[in-house]
């Protein structure tokens, strides 16, 4: 079973390259989206650390 922080680190990692992908082909409205979901995956990542 993997670790909550190694699952998010994933995630992090899959929208990070996600993010690149949209920006690269000029998609900006998608690229401004996945790096909301980043900003918000660093938040709870954060969040979870202090506990």
């Amino acid at each position: 079973m993997m670790k909550t922080n190694e699952k998010s680190m994933r995630a992090l990692a899959m929208l990070q390259y996600q993010a690149a992908r949209y920006q690269s082909i000029g998609n900006g409205s998608m690229c401004q989206r996945i790096n909301t979901e980043i900003r918000k995956l660093l938040n709870e990542m954060s969040g979870n650390s202090k506990n």
